[in-house]
């Protein structure tokens, strides 16, 4: 017997057809129920259950399934690190909470039942936690490396900056950088970092900032005109 055997069945829901997949799984225990919004409805059962059964499951959860099947996500461009990612959501009638994971250039969610957060709002919470793994580590090697200090580091987000650097020397960074290519954001940083030398954009602080990013005008550039 093979591990996961798949089959397609068919069945009307208010006169509506609707064809769904059927998964047996050996490590499944009991019947479950996750809907694709691009791929439609699977159904996951033990290998000891009918199909029939799994027939009378859907009926019983119809209201959800239609719920969820007429809902589309509502999909922004999705960058991250400067590319294009792609968003793959299913639900699962039987999760809790989200779970959201970042295979190969594919963001995988799992929505639970009655969840009313769209994808873009799913995806700003992962790329805010992206932002504080990445972007303090990345500070604190760049500072290492060209001889800055400072005082400590926030990721927020800023509605008008990229960043902020104060008098006492924090530094505060936006978490939607983690939308563009690394370069970009090291340039963010490295200017940031200047700032707790020259609090000013005097033509010391931009000598200082060239010095260390001698490209910076263009990646200033790329970054006013994709806001």
């Amino acid at each position: 017997m093979t591990k996961n055997k798949i089959n397609y069945a068919k069945l009307y829901i208010n006169d509506t057809e609707l064809t769904y997949k059927v998964r047996y799984s050996q490590k499944a225990k009991y019947l479950r129920l996750q809907i694709n919004p691009s791929t439609g409805l699977e159904v996951v059962i033990p290998y000891r259950c009918k199909t029939e059964e799994a027939e009378k499951f859907i009926l019983k959860k119809q209201d959800w399934i239609l719920k969820h099947l007429k809902t589309p996500p509502i999909i922004d461009e999705l960058t991250y690190f400067g590319s294009r990612i792609e968003i793959k959501q299913k639900f699962d009638l039987f999760l809790e909470s989200h779970k959201l994971r970042f295979v190969q250039n594919k963001l995988m969610v799992e929505s639970p039942p009655g969840s009313k957060a769209d994808i873009n709002s799913l995806y700003n919470i992962w790329l805010k936690h992206s932002a504080r793994l990445y972007l303090p580590a990345r500070t604190r090697m760049l500072a290492e490396k060209y001889n800055f200090s400072f005082e400590r580091i926030t990721i927020r987000n800023q509605k008008t900056r990229w960043g902020s650097c104060s008098t006492s020397g924090s530094i505060s960074l936006n978490y939607r950088l983690m939308r563009y290519r690394k370069e970009i954001i090291d340039y963010v940083i490295i200017h940031e970092l200047c700032h707790t030398r020259q609090m000013n954009h005097s033509k010391i602080f931009w000598k200082l900032v060239e010095e260390i990013v001698p490209g910076y005008r263009a990646l200033k550039r790329e970054l006013k005109s994709h806001p």
